[in-house]
């Protein structure tokens, strides 16, 4: 017969869960705060127009590292599966093809970066097609890195995984703040992230114990493309309205857009270690019942407070950010863009839960919220009342109705499990 554990046991047992997801969260922190960092510094060393393009950019990088995220996704979700029954050699074959998997993936992305050059040349409206090349250099190591995070997350190697974030975040974002300082360009910027990237793809390699490659990646690489396809739907609504403020709006006010966009990054950054520490937890659906509400809950405080915080800010809050020069066409009204990354945030979470379960309404829903918004925004430009307010209204009505479909989906879930616990 079994003892039963104790209740020390059993607490002791959570102190030892909770000390490395939340040196990982301070890890996620620390990364999101640098990038903050780097927004910023960019307002303020660019032109408006020159940090309207760089924003762009940007923007379009979060989209590329999607194949990354379902590359890490994947890894995390079979290696977590996978500790339970399987012994060491097992484990390190399935490192090997999950390796294999994430080199060809970043063989992938580097191959599609450089069939898009001439369509986002025309799409952003650039000088030139070095920046997006060297956006595409930036991209192919950013994947092997995210693969790498996967592998130790799934080992359950979180010690590891909040160093090589740490690091990761410091060659990144020092990289790209150095090429400005440098070079004073957005190409210049890109340079020194796609370096910084570089020595943390090999840092990355050199963490998980120097995996090799082995046949039967395929599965894996079937999984990360699932994976992928909510995952692309989410980051390109995360990215969405600073894409069709550069678009659409004169280069001054799609300048002030981007710098406005810092407070929807800052809410949607923030919560984000709560994400990476519940996602093994999420493959099991009794404890995706258990622990998701709590997890809404918290990023929504978070989000709110964040929004709050700006909207008593006011008119000084873009300033604060992006210099004098901005603010006049927002004035009070940056609190939206908090209120915008908060939906995101939340919204992610919901998605991650579906993708655990492999829930196909939730990449239907996603991809429905993009669609809606650039609908909105192409009603705005037939009404002729497209203004700087008015895109991140748009943003924030798709954001609100992805929500409410996952929250609802959230609480059927919920009372179909305590009917059948009952």
């Amino acid at each position: 017969m079994t003892a039963t554990p104790t209740v020390p046991g059993i607490a002791r047992t959570r102190r030892q869960a909770a000390v490395p997801a939340a040196l990982v969260s301070l890890a996620l922190l620390g990364v999101n705060g640098l990038a903050y960092v780097f927004t910023v510094a960019a307002a303020r060393l660019l032109a408006p127009e020159a940090y309207g393009e760089l924003a762009a950019l940007l923007s379009v990088m979060f989209i590329g590292v999607v194949p990354m995220t379902g590359l890490q996704t994947a890894a995390a979700l079979r290696l977590g599966a996978l500790r339970r029954d399987a012994g060491p050699d097992e484990q390190r074959l399935t490192m090997a093809r999950l390796h294999a998997a994430q080199l060809a993936g970043a063989l992938a992305v580097g191959v599609l970066g450089l069939l898009a050059v001439g369509p986002l040349v025309a799409l952003l409206h650039l000088d030139r097609p070095s920046t997006v090349l060297w956006l595409v250099a930036v991209l192919v190591p950013h994947t092997l890195v995210g693969g790498y995070d996967g592998l130790l997350q799934g080992c359950g190697r979180y010690h590891r995984l909040a160093i090589l974030t740490g690091l990761f975040g410091v060659a990144k974002t020092g990289g790209g703040v150095g090429g400005l300082l440098i070079g004073g360009t957005p190409g210049s910027a890109l340079i020194g992230m796609a370096l910084g990237c570089t020595a943390s793809a090999v840092l990355g390699w050199v963490a998980c114990g120097r995996p090799g490659i082995a046949r039967g990646a395929r599965p894996h690489v079937v999984a990360a493309a699932r994976a992928s396809v909510p995952l692309l739907g989410l980051v390109l609504l995360v990215n969405l309205d600073v894409l069709l403020a550069r678009h659409y709006l004169p280069a001054e006010l799609a300048g002030e857009y981007a710098v406005a966009s810092i407070f929807a990054k800052i809410a949607f950054w923030l919560p984000q270690g709560v994400s990476v520490v519940l996602l093994p937890r999420l493959a099991n659906a009794r404890s995706r019942r258990r622990v998701l509400p709590a997890a809404v809950a918290l990023v929504g405080s978070v989000g709110a407070l964040l929004t709050a915080a700006t909207a008593i800010l006011g008119a000084r809050a873009l300033p604060l950010v992006g210099g004098a020069e901005y603010g006049a066409a927002l004035r009070d009204a940056s609190w939206v863009f908090a209120l915008l990354g908060t939906l995101l945030a939340l919204a992610q979470l919901l998605l991650y839960s579906g993708i655990a379960a492999a829930d196909r309404v939730a990449a239907a829903a996603v991809w429905g919220a993009v669609v809606l918004e650039v609908v909105l925004v192409e009603l705005l430009i037939a009404l002729d009342l497209l203004t700087v307010l008015n895109v991140v209204f748009a943003a924030v009505t798709a954001s609100v109705l992805l929500v409410a479909t996952g929250l609802v989906r959230l609480w059927r879930a919920h009372m179909a499990g305590s009917v059948t616990a009952a």
